[in-house]
């Protein structure tokens, strides 16, 4: 029995000692599964997608969980290398991409770009969702940070995510994304300087999910 686990660098369990130490870890442990973790820090939504695609070319886990990023960050190749950037600021880039990045950085600071990368990103995880549902492959999605938005004026749509919406903690509030959720119950961040939790609070978050999956086990999610 397989649980695999992908997302960013809470997922990847940064600041509570790696993967081993992540959410992921504790879920499966419970359930008595395997644990495979492909999180990566920084990555986008498109990354995340693009190796749980992969994966399942060549494997069917009994389980999946994704904790989703942050719209504002894409995955751009040069030279087929990967290279992670985010609107809000980047460590370092590539000389090549430098004159790209800033008219990009420029680019998604206007709301119209904003809203529209928002709903593609909204649009490309229910995709996902709707893929494994129709592989029957057992799924739980949550947020890390961002919440999605939902306006009509603004053609934005609400989804359906499985039967009472089982399959997505809480997509359109902020109440139920991992960062925010941990806040609510006391956590705080390992670095007061970022978002990352310890140990502890992955243990929390991996109590939170277990009713969760096993009630998405237990049913046709």
């Amino acid at each position: 029995m397989i649980l695999y686990v992908n997302g960013d660098s809470h997922s990847a369990g940064h600041d509570a000692g790696g993967i081993e130490f992540a959410y992921g870890r504790y879920v499966a442990d419970s359930l008595g599964y395997d644990y495979i973790c492909e999180a990566r820090p920084g990555c986008s939504n498109d990354s995340i997608i693009d190796r749980t695609l992969k994966y399942l070319e060549s494997n069917s886990p009994d389980f999946l969980i994704i904790g989703w990023s942050t719209w504002e960050r894409e995955t751009w190749y040069w030279d087929r290398q990967p290279y992670n950037f985010t609107s809000s600021g980047t460590d370092s880039v590539h000389p090549m991409l430098e004159d790209f990045y800033k008219e990009w950085v420029i680019d998604s600071s206007k709301e119209t770009v904003q809203r529209q990368k928002e709903r593609d990103n909204h649009l490309k995880i229910y995709l996902l969702h709707k893929l494994l549902s129709n592989q029957n492959i057992k799924h739980l999605f949550f947020n890390c940070y961002n919440y999605f938005f939902y306006n009509i004026q603004y053609n934005e749509p609400k989804y359906f995510w499985g039967h009472l919406d089982q399959n997505y903690i809480n997509p359109y509030t902020q109440d139920g994304t991992y960062y925010f959720w941990l806040r609510e119950q006391g956590y705080k961040p390992s670095n007061p300087k970022y978002y990352h939790y310890g140990t502890d609070a992955h243990q929390a978050w991996a109590n939170f999910l277990l009713p969760k999956v096993k009630n998405i086990l237990t049913h046709n999610g």
